[in-house]
């Protein structure tokens, strides 16, 4: 187990939403490499809307102070007019401290 220190906003973000951190650990999947919106969406089972809220945060639905982009841990890249969405190092950084106390949260994902 790793003493690494994580900002408590993370924890907080990653707590307060399952999708985001479904988001997250399949960016760790994907790494280095990014993935569409809509690739994401039917990943993980859930409406583009409710995707880019996660992402970016959107109005007062999803606050985007605890977005994924806003905490640094996703980037959106674009790449010939489409927008591709990847873990940054940091972003894989703390997954690779959290992944062993999510265990079973992983194993019950289904890509």
């Amino acid at each position: 187990m790793s003493l690494a220190f994580i900002d408590p906003m993370i924890i907080r973000s990653l707590n307060k939403s399952k999708l985001r951190k479904k988001i997250l650990y399949l960016l760790y999947k994907m790494y280095p490499y990014g993935i569409y919106l809509s690739e994401i969406s039917r990943r993980v089972k859930s409406d583009p809307s409710n995707v880019l809220g996660c992402l970016k945060g959107m109005n007062g639905r999803y606050n985007g102070h605890f977005s994924l982009i806003e905490l640094g841990l996703v980037e959106c890249v674009e790449r010939g007019g489409m927008k591709l969405y990847k873990l940054t190092d940091y972003g894989k950084k703390i997954v690779e401290i959290l992944k062993d106390q999510d265990s079973d949260f992983i194993e019950s994902l289904r890509w």
